[in-house]
């Protein structure tokens, strides 16, 4: 069955530059064989010497991060997106915890997976409560300071109100 792959920027020298591919499988191990077939190094970059997802890479079948769903055994279908997104990791990246309350006309939009994808943060939902009314959630993002701000703006243009969360770790 056929999927597509969105490709991160790493790993685009393998892909010949391609942002998206074409992969067969019924799994993301069987996706993840497959572009190593055409793609050598792939599977290196993803996964580590026992076969698991490396900590600093993020699969997602759409939408939903492939670690709730099983890991690298979780089913695919045909029509799917899979993305794999590099976490942003050490060097001068930060993390910020916000509130966000998504007004009822905002409720069904993806903001928050299009931040993810529109900008280079990593988002983490810590906490939700969705309502027919109204979207509270809890959220850290990470990424460099200058995006963390981009992000943030982008969000409360779209009408989403943006407050710092208390450190609660």
């Amino acid at each position: 069955m056929s999927v597509t792959v969105r490709i991160p920027d790493a790993l685009r020298p393998i892909t010949g530059g391609r942002d998206e591919v074409a992969a067969e499988g019924n799994t993301i191990v069987e996706l993840l064989e497959d572009l190593e077939t055409r793609f050598n190094g792939v599977r290196n970059w993803a996964c580590d010497d026992e076969g698991k997802l490396r900590p600093y890479v993020n699969v997602f079948i759409n939408r939903e991060d492939v670690r709730a769903k099983g890991g690298l055994s979780a089913a695919v279908s045909v029509g799917g997106v899979v993305s794999i997104v590099p976490a942003v990791a050490g060097g001068a990246g930060s993390s910020r915890k916000l509130y966000l309350t998504f007004p009822q006309e905002l409720i069904r939009q993806p903001l928050i997976f299009r931040v993810g994808h529109e900008f280079n943060v990593v988002t983490n939902i810590k906490a939700a409560s969705v309502s027919e009314n109204v979207g509270l959630v809890a959220i850290e993002i990470e990424g460099e300071p200058a995006e963390l701000e981009r992000a943030v703006e982008w969000l409360k243009n779209q009408g989403v109100k943006v407050e710092p969360l208390a450190d609660d770790d």
